[in-house]
């Protein structure tokens, strides 16, 4: 044993990478043994398994003294165990490299650092229930106060939700209605008109980290202070394009994305001051013989923007100069073929009745991504082809959710929701169907068939 040569610390990335071998003949000189094992969020340093042990009980003290002021157990996952062995000959230590970045990764079943496009496959065959704990770590019910003059629409006539310092924003028809954060009415913002200072319609809103309020209407942006005082108008600048939604791009700049229409650009990058185009990207060169949109299109994550929505079966990243794909899903090989919405030939009519009877799915309306799991909704012509799927990252898993069990008495599928960003996510639920169990009822006093829906807020595990 004194003749073993000794490895000394080696630091393994979370890519999985083996160093090169001039770096790793300077590391192979001598030393002791260390481990080092990781997940996300923490880190482990050991010299040898017994003080792993000893290190990892220290760790879940942490972790249940966390959990009592508010920390999730999804937050802070046990790192895994790995296992070290010195042998005589450094042909050995090469062969034993690649096994300890298995063991010390082994949740990391797909490698996404050479920016290859991963694809989902969501079958249609397999529907299951899952507990609503097992889709969100942390979650709370906010029933919302009714009145008269703020009332929320129809579904799908929700044009976005947003929380902001704790307020709850819903644009709702043409309305803009603000909730604390126990559902009571705060106010609410009315100014559909053709005047200066008003919007045409309410299409899409973003708050901006003062709380200035940036609504898109047709082509023009909106702003209002947070208490609804006009700031300026921006219409149609640029050639801006028909906006389909709008959100905040960095500190100086938001981006909307702009419906297929040829000769427009699908993203633009603004100055919200100024109204000067920064930049834009994605040139259409067809347009779509028909054009349908949803307007809750974005979802922020790590400093990411991504894109998805009507017509498109892929979760965009946008830059300041350009989209990558991020993740292509497949609902069971029924996504449509390149060029299919923008068919020669053929009109609106004839594409519509061609995606009914070949039953493509080639809508994702929806989505929310945390760093393990996606929820995200799909739809096609026939009920059978609409829904919402759950997909595992670390595995790739994915099944379409038949229901959620909130309790044991409530099971229910929303029809839509909202990402609120950073894996949040916002569900209406309809005083029509929470109403049809008494017990779960129960929890919102008060509720009867005219109330305003309740809110549902969680994040993705």
């Amino acid at each position: 044993m004194d003749k073993l040569k000794k490895l000394t610390k080696v630091v393994l990335n979370q890519q999985g990478k083996v160093l090169p071998k001039e770096q790793m003949m300077k590391i192979l000189g001598g030393g002791s043994a260390y481990c080092h094992c990781w997940n996300s969020s923490n880190a482990i340093d050991a010299s040898n398994c017994s003080q792993w042990r000893s290190t990892k009980l220290q760790y879940r003290r942490r972790l249940t003294t966390k959990e009592r002021v508010g920390f999730s157990r999804g937050h802070l996952l046990p790192p895994t165990p790995c296992f070290l062995k010195q042998y005589t000959t450094m042909i050995y230590l090469f062969f034993l490299i690649p096994l300890l970045l298995i063991s010390c990764n082994q949740d990391r079943v797909k490698d996404n650092s050479k920016n290859e496009i991963i694809e989902y496959f969501i079958p249609l065959s397999h529907r299951v229930e899952k507990d609503v704990n097992e889709v969100f770590e942390e979650y709370w019910y906010v029933p919302l106060e009714t009145r008269d003059d703020a009332l929320i629409e129809e579904l799908y006539n929700i044009k976005n939700i947003v929380i902001y310092q704790e307020d709850i924003y819903i644009g709702s028809g043409n309305q803009l209605i603000i909730w604390d954060k126990y559902g009571k009415i705060k106010r609410y913002l009315y100014k559909k008109g053709e005047d200066p200072q008003s919007y045409f319609f309410l299409g899409n809103f973003t708050i901006w980290p003062n709380g200035d309020i940036l609504i898109s209407s047709a082509n023009d942006i909106t702003t209002y202070s947070n208490s609804f005082k006009f700031i300026r108008k921006w219409a149609d600048h640029e050639n801006i394009g028909y906006i389909e939604a709008i959100t905040q791009f960095n500190d100086s700049s938001y981006i909307i994305k702009n419906m297929p229409i040829q000769g427009q650009s699908r993203y633009r990058i603004i100055n919200p001051k100024s109204g000067n185009l920064i930049n834009s990207y994605d040139s259409i060169e067809k347009a779509n013989k028909y054009i349908s949109s949803y307007t809750n299109s974005f979802e922020r994550l790590e400093g990411h923007i991504l894109s998805h929505g009507y017509q498109g079966n892929e979760i965009l990243e946008c830059t300041m100069d350009s989209t990558k794909i991020r993740y292509r899903i497949n609902i069971d090989n029924k996504i449509p073929p390149a060029g299919f919405w923008a068919q020669d030939g053929k009109d609106y009519v004839q594409i519509v009745m061609e995606e009914t009877e070949k039953g493509y799915i080639g809508h994702i309306p929806d989505y929310v991504e945390s760093k393990e799991t996606i929820l995200l909704s799909f739809k096609g012509k026939r009920d059978d082809l609409n829904g919402i799927a759950l997909i595992d990252k670390k595995d790739g898993n994915a099944r379409v959710l038949e229901n959620i069990k909130f309790d044991d008495n409530f099971r229910w599928l929303p029809k839509q929701f909202f990402s609120l960003d950073e894996g949040w996510c916002a569900m209406l639920m309809y005083p029509e169907d929470v109403l049809k169990k008494e017990e779960f009822a129960r929890r919102f006093p008060g509720l009867d068939e005219e109330s305003n829906p309740v809110l549902f807020i969680g994040k993705l595990r």
